[in-house]
């Protein structure tokens, strides 16, 4: 069966290593707008730590060799559970292990070919063919199962919206937080003994709440993740309407917690900061992920897109290729029952997932977050019951159980989400862009 997957992220990546491992019969081509992560070069300035709970490390450590490799880049924030790694170094893993099968460049009867800056332009489902852009000029691809892996502006997904738009029934609405990322180092008096997290949050009357959180890189410096929601044009790019680093650093120090030594700031790590355009975060939910007589299939953020509160997105993506390598050992490669019935398995469980990242809109919103803070210290001191974080990472939970654990602060944020101008809900002709 040639495998063709659009989308080396860590679920496109980890599914390649299952598939291939799993039949000598599978051929797996992988292809990537991005640059490949494993050049030296290569820095994503808007990336940010993945949280890898105890579940997910259980998945990627079916992968031959990725246990220690994960210890060696990863922070661990607890013993024996999350690691913290950036996604280019994790899916850097990925690609390295996969040279295991070989590569097509290089050898022919390869059974893999990994190719990044490699854009799909254009996609029939009929025919089961996508067109490729390389520097040489375009180049039609056949397939046996397309996989779209692609993220939430998943270039399958649209296809297949184009196809069938009311069976798809694609959904999405915008989180009103933006968020930024900015490099720092460690303050020297805490180079010892360094924080795991460290929270950040300013709130005035005219701006409103800036948040966010510090998060520990292997290298010994910090990661510093920053969300707010703009209030108008003056804030539209940065919070607060900063416009200089010496603004940026002053908002750094009054969002640390009080008496917290100064963190340094490079001056081009803030200029970068400043000129970058924000980064949005997305709910979707579709009602299928596959269309059988395209023999196609959605995995990850373009199935199911959600906020990143819950550290979430990278686990969900992960179970649908394992819940995927799944069904093909268990029906080999008759495609007429393994796609029906992954829909019938993940499509509930993708909209539990994404509906429980709203739970962002309920922490954060001035009031109902209180309310949620004190009634979550009750649970977990007074009744002993674990957070929704720890929940979620417990190697026996799913997301339709966890849902309904909260289902009264999902339907709150629903609440809150309906209320306009906050969001707005995108119609299906906006998100298409390829097809024929």
């Amino acid at each position: 069966m040639n495998i063709v997957i659009i989308g080396a992220g860590p679920a496109g990546l980890f599914l390649a290593h299952r598939l291939l491992a799993l039949s000598q019969n599978h051929t797996v081509q992988l292809y990537d707008s991005n640059q490949n992560p494993t050049d030296l070069e290569y820095a994503d300035s808007r990336g940010f730590g993945l949280g890898l709970g105890t579940k997910v490390q259980q998945w990627l450590n079916s992968i031959e060799g990725l246990q220690e490799k994960l210890a060696s880049q990863g922070v661990e924030l607890t013993p024996g559970g999350l690691i913290l790694i950036p996604r280019c170094n994790l899916c850097a893993l990925l690609v390295h292990l996969l040279t295991r099968y070989g590569n097509r460049t290089s050898n022919e009867s390869s059974r893999l070919s990994v190719n990044f800056n490699v854009p799909v332009v254009d996609v029939d489902l009929a025919r089961r063919e996508i067109v490729i852009e390389r520097e040489s000029g375009h180049e039609t691809v056949v397939y046996d199962l397309l996989v779209g892996a692609d993220g939430i502006h998943s270039t399958i997904r649209n296809a297949l919206m184009l196809s069938k738009p009311d069976e798809i029934d694609f959904q999405q609405l915008q989180r009103p937080h933006v968020w930024k990322v900015l490099q720092l180092s460690m303050p020297p008096e805490l180079q010892q003994s360094p924080p795991r997290i460290i929270r950040l949050q300013k709130r005035n009357t005219q701006f409103g709440l800036v948040f966010g959180g510090c998060l520990p890189r292997k290298d010994g410096d910090l990661t510093a993740l920053i969300f707010w929601q703009p209030v108008g044009s003056s804030d539209r790019i940065n919070p607060y309407g900063i416009i200089s680093p010496e603004e940026l650093q002053q908002l750094l120090q009054e969002m640390l917690p009080k008496n917290f030594p100064a963190l340094k700031l490079n001056r081009d790590q803030a200029a970068a900061f400043l000129a970058a355009q924000p980064g949005h975060e997305y709910w979707s939910q579709c009602r299928y992920y596959h269309d059988l007589q395209g023999q196609v299939v959605l995995i990850g953020d373009a199935a199911h897109s959600m906020f990143s509160l819950l550290g979430q997105g990278c686990t969900a993506a992960i179970k649908d290729a394992v819940v995927l390598d799944s069904l093909f050992r268990q029906h080999g490669d008759q495609l007429s029952l393994v796609l029906p019935q992954f829909s019938a398995q993940q499509v509930e469980e993708g909209h539990a997932a994404s509906d429980l990242g709203l739970i962002a809109l309920i922490f954060y919103h001035r009031w109902l977050g209180l309310l949620y803070k004190v009634t979550t210290l009750l649970w977990v001191v007074v009744l002993r019951q674990p957070t929704i974080f720890a929940r979620l990472n417990q190697v026996d939970a799913n997301y339709v159980q966890v849902l309904h654990e909260n289902r009264f602060w999902i339907w709150l944020a629903k609440k809150v989400l309906s209320n306009p101008p906050k969001v707005a809900k995108q119609s299906c002709s906006k998100q298409l862009s390829v097809g024929r």
